[in-house]
């Protein structure tokens, strides 16, 4: 109802207002960068945690984990040479020759693992991986392969039973379950003084 007149700021009020402005900028520009500093920090100490060789001493660690590169011989399948990685996270890829198969041509097998201990308390890894298959003629996707698998690691072998079963698109059952044996050797780099490991 009764409006209050308006009052102008004295210059010099205006002044202090204007440098109080300026100074929160300059705190705000400040407090900005270190926020940006710290973000950039966090990032790479969780880049660095995540290094190859930090991977390579916790297998060291632990002379019996699968984490690392390793040839495997899939006895029992199609194909039987194969390359697989662990990763430390939990999962794993699997791959051979695209025409390993002469019927279908198969993605590389990615699934995950774990470490269990079996009914005597013996430690072993547990994991499954899927392939996606395609029919060579027709190019279309025929199946599904998943194949599970529990391995004991033995310093740079491993060895245990595989079980794979061929999906239709749909998911019911093609083929299998198959039994198959996986044997597998750690690649390592070469020693010094060797030319191949």
């Amino acid at each position: 109802m009764f409006e209050q007149p308006q009052q102008h700021l004295a210059h010099g009020e205006r002044r202090k207002q204007h440098e109080t402005i300026f100074k929160m900028r300059r705190m705000l520009r400040v407090a900005s960068l270190l926020a940006l500093a710290l973000i950039v920090a966090v990032g790479f100490i969780a880049l660095l945690s995540n290094h190859p060789a930090q991977v390579r001493a916790q297998a060291a660690g632990n002379p019996n984990s699968p984490v690392g590169v390793w040839f495997v011989n899939a006895v029992g399948a199609p194909f039987q040479p194969h390359l697989a990685t662990f990763h430390s996270d939990g999962t794993m890829l699997i791959d051979n020759p695209e025409s390993g198969d002469p019927h279908t041509s198969d993605s590389a097998g990615m699934g995950p693992w774990q470490t269990q201990q079996d009914d005597k308390g013996n430690t072993v890894i547990v994991g499954k991986f899927e392939e996606i298959n395609a029919d060579r003629t027709t190019n279309q996707f025929v199946s599904t392969l998943i194949v599970t698998f529990t391995i004991t690691v033995t310093g740079d072998t491993f060895t245990g039973p595989a079980e794979a079963t061929y999906f239709n698109p749909d998911g019911t059952t093609q083929a299998g379950p198959f039994p198959a044996t996986l044997n597998g050797t750690r690649i390592q780099l070469p020693k010094s003084g060797d030319s191949q490991n």
